[in-house]
């Protein structure tokens, strides 16, 4: 019998994917987005990261990243990370897509500051997302191609942020979050990936039925094939499990 929410044993709140240690479990976008609002309205802070089969791998060969996915808060996004849990815990849980909880995010009129990708692309983004959810309260963004982090840094001090969202790809948002987080006036800091080039349009969701059949990585590998050397580690996570590896 799986285990689930509801018969999940205290103990199993904590669980490790290789030496990443998962401090707690969230089942559904609701249970995260009830801790965002604990942080926010308690004035502390977290890192959020959405944790994927190409981080289990980049972390395998690189301490420092390992140390910031250890004092992050995780997401199991993939259906990779998701499969390795299932079938180690026997634990019923599906992947929390990055995109959506950041939408969800959005959709709550939280102080959002949007970082990464191209000037053009992330306009159309935030134009995007202020017609599709009317209670956004996204007060700033900034293109990813800068030189100098101070004057980002100073920038979004200026709007007093709630929520930083940093589109900067994997590793370099997840070491860019933790080199600069207590310099940042934000409760909530969160690796969105190519989130925005998303709702910019320069790219395109997965339909259901392929996010059904649980190929989304395919369908996105289709739009960029530049994705296919990223491939190559969902397949080594794979042979590393498969072969108690990880």
């Amino acid at each position: 019998m799986f285990i689930t929410k509801n018969n999940l044993k205290k103990d199993l709140r904590t669980l490790k994917i290789s030496n990443i240690i998962i401090k707690d479990v969230y089942f559904s976008i609701d249970e995260i987005l009830n801790k965002i609002d604990q942080v926010i309205k308690s004035q502390s802070k977290i890192q959020i990261v959405t944790l994927n089969t190409e981080m289990v791998i980049d972390s395998l060969n690189n301490n420092e990243f390992l140390d910031i996915l250890n004092r992050s808060e995780i997401i199991l996004e993939s259906n990779g990370v998701c499969f390795y849990v299932n079938k180690k815990y026997n634990l019923n849980i599906e992947p929390i897509n990055g995109i959506d909880l950041a939408e969800n995010i959005i959709s709550k009129g939280y102080r959002t500051f949007i970082l990464g990708t191209k000037q053009e692309i992330i306009e159309n983004a935030v134009i995007n997302l202020i017609k599709k959810y009317p209670n956004s309260n996204i007060v700033g963004y900034h293109n990813g191609y800068f030189k100098e982090d101070q004057k980002i840094i100073d920038l979004i001090n200026l709007k007093e942020v709630e929520v930083l969202l940093v589109g900067l790809g994997s590793p370099k948002q997840e070491f860019w979050i933790n080199n600069n987080i207590n310099k940042i006036k934000s409760n909530i800091f969160m690796g969105i990936g190519g989130s925005i080039d998303v709702w910019g349009n320069y790219y395109k969701r997965a339909p259901f039925i392929i996010k059904k059949l649980k190929l989304e990585w395919l369908y996105r590998t289709i739009q960029d094939p530049k994705r296919i050397k990223r491939n190559i580690k969902l397949l080594k996570f794979l042979i590393y499990f498969f072969f108690n590896k990880i």
